[in-house]
């Protein structure tokens, strides 16, 4: 029977709070398209952000290492822990793909498959938070199948928007560097649907 000590609250804490930073980090992602002319505040946010996120990933493989008994398997608190790190990496690579590029206008597509990355975070933050209620849980595979979607409508985003590049291919350099900034968007909202999906799989499994 699945069961959760008060003391092990530690380990679903940690998971909340790295994922309200990846939310955050994604949110100052979408801000940046606004400031694109003077990114040095919103890159140097990310930045720390990573860094947040980094200290709970350390924290995590820590006090996994150090419990006798863990809330749910050791492999799945550390593939949790290594997913929810991947997408706040993801969307820090991001955000410096603009800075390294010397990008200072976002397109269209850009804002709208950033808008996606920030639905998809914001549903993992409810998503984790409903770790801890694991069998009790009526909302949390709804939400899972809600960040698949998102997933779907972003690549339809991502796809319109590489056609587009190629529609008139004039400029060489813009195509590659947005195809490459596109990429890396995607593979933000990628790395989200990838972390919901393993959270489902541990929810089937204790299921």
């Amino acid at each position: 029977m699945f069961s959760i000590k008060p003391k092990d609250n530690m380990f679903f804490d940690l998971f909340t709070q790295g994922v309200k930073i990846s939310n955050s980090a994604a949110k100052e992602l979408r801000t940046l398209m606004d400031e694109l002319g003077n990114p040095d505040k919103r890159l140097a946010k990310l930045t720390d952000l990573e860094h947040e996120g980094d200290k709970v990933t350390h924290s995590l493989i820590e006090y996994t290492n150090k419990m006798f008994i863990t809330p749910l398997d050791r492999e799945d608190i550390i593939t949790i822990t290594r997913e929810i790190d991947n997408v706040t990496d993801n969307i820090d690579a991001t955000g410096h793909r603009f800075y390294m590029y010397y990008m200072d206008k976002p397109t269209n597509e850009a804002m709208n498959m950033l808008d996606k990355l920030v639905a998809a975070t914001k549903e993992l933050v409810d998503i984790v938070s409903e770790l801890k209620n694991l069998q009790k849980s009526t909302t949390m595979i709804d939400k899972v199948i809600y960040v698949n979607t998102i997933e779907n409508e972003a690549d339809q985003i991502y796809r319109a928007a590489v056609r587009k590049l190629f529609e008139n291919p004039s400029d060489v350099l813009y195509i590659t560097k947005w195809k490459d900034i596109y990429k890396y968007i995607e593979d933000s909202i990628d790395s989200c649907e990838k972390l919901a999906n393993q959270i489902r799989g541990v929810v089937m499994k204790y299921d």
